[in-house]
């Protein structure tokens, strides 16, 4: 029987190396490559083609998230498991958004680990339990904002048009834009959405500038205009 082929990318060599011995003890298992950044994972991942890359969020170079999108649309069969932690469950939606196959926890018992890979090889999305239900509340807040803004459009002669600018908003930013027309403080989005205000005020920073505006005023104001 052929081994399922995995590549692990973790810019800590301890945690590579682990997850590498480990599953290397398994018979049906068999690590081809290991990688410590972002440029060297899409690289490898071109040489061996794995059938899995469990892919760190944080790495030099090329970040977890856009190395999962470059490979997803050159090798769109290759699964991605997400290592992620219990701080980065801000990037939850961007790595499903980028083609993610699934999510492990650093850390987690060995059991889970090798559970957690062959559920994403037979093609089933794993969340972990401590977030499945924070993922709920976000995709509810992101149906509510899309079921608003998905009717919106604007006069343009004699022609109507969707807004571009709502529609290049990541999923999480839309989250974040819904909280903000309703007035919210960044300090009660970060509360809601389960996000540092840190987090919030980089995610405004981008908003304002896809929204072509300068001030959460210009953005409150364009986002009552544009979404009624």
């Amino acid at each position: 029987m052929s081994k399922r082929t995995i590549l692990i990318a973790d810019d800590q060599p301890l945690i590579r190396d682990g997850l590498a011995a480990i599953l290397n003890m398994e018979d049906e298992y068999t690590v081809v490559a290991t990688t410590g950044d972002g440029l060297a994972t899409i690289a490898q991942v071109r040489l061996h083609q794995p059938e899995l890359v469990l892919m760190d969020i944080h790495m030099p170079k090329l970040d977890g998230l856009e190395a999962t999108k470059r490979i997803k649309s050159e090798f769109p069969d290759i699964k991605v498991l997400i290592l992620t932690t219990f701080e980065d469950e801000e990037y939850i939606w961007d790595a499903i958004r980028h083609g993610a196959s699934g999510f492990l926890v650093k850390g987690v018992e060995t059991k889970t680990l090798f559970s957690t890979v062959q559920d994403c090889l037979e093609g089933r999305i794993n969340y972990p339990n401590r977030i499945q239900s924070r993922l709920v509340q976000a995709l509810h807040s992101s149906e509510q904002y899309e079921q608003r803004s998905s009717h919106v459009t604007f006069e343009q002669g004699s022609e109507q048009r969707t807004d571009d600018k709502l529609d290049s908003l990541s999923i999480q930013e839309r989250n974040i834009v819904s909280k903000l027309k309703q007035g919210k403080s960044n300090q009660a989005i970060a509360s809601e959405l389960f996000l540092t205000t840190g987090t919030v005020k980089n995610y405004l920073s981008t908003i304002y500038k896809k929204l072509n505006v300068s001030s959460r005023t210009e953005a409150i104001a364009y986002l009552h205009d544009a979404i009624p």
